[in-house]
């Protein structure tokens, strides 16, 4: 039986640096994450300064697409070598027009993707047949940018450079 996902978009993610024209995002461009999570440790001195090596950071998330065009960007992207900006922002709002209006949090993480896995799902209900396509990315985080409403308190860590 196929695992049924939520719709509600508590978490989506954007395939850009969504700082440079916060406004101009538009709900069809986000996909809903399902799941994400990874491990950071950061290391510091008694003046704040970071010591030692860091240890290199891996970002897993899963996405619901609608299509196989919507993992074109990943697909693309993996065959690059480059690293690139993915905007993750949380409790997102959407006006009238379907652009973003509000967000609680967020953040951009540049990095490489070293991994996509695309899983299908298809069940039957009462309501028909519903099929899901999932995708889970790894990303090697080059750098993560917290972002706080309206830009207030950002926050930078830069783990390659």
């Amino acid at each position: 039986m196929a695992t049924l996902y939520s719709n509600e978009l508590k978490a989506v993610v954007i395939a850009e640096d969504f700082k440079e024209s916060p406004k101009n995002i538009l709900k069809e461009r986000c996909l809903t994450v399902q799941h994400f999570s990874y491990q950071c440790e950061h290391k510091r001195n008694s003046q704040g300064e970071y010591y030692g090596a860091q240890e290199p950071v891996i970002l897993n998330f899963r996405v619901r697409i609608g299509s196989i065009h919507q993992a074109h960007t990943f697909y693309q992207n993996l065959a690059s070598n480059g690293y690139y900006s993915y905007s993750f922002l949380f409790n997102p709002t959407f006006n009238q027009n379907q652009r973003l209006a509000d967000y609680e949090d967020g953040m951009v993480v540049e990095g490489y993707v070293i991994n996509v896995v695309e899983t299908f799902n298809s069940s039957k209900s009462q309501a028909g047949e519903d099929e899901q396509v999932m995708l889970d990315v790894q990303l090697l985080v080059r750098e993560i940018t917290y972002v706080g409403r309206e830009n207030q308190n950002n926050l930078r860590t830069i783990f390659i450079q």
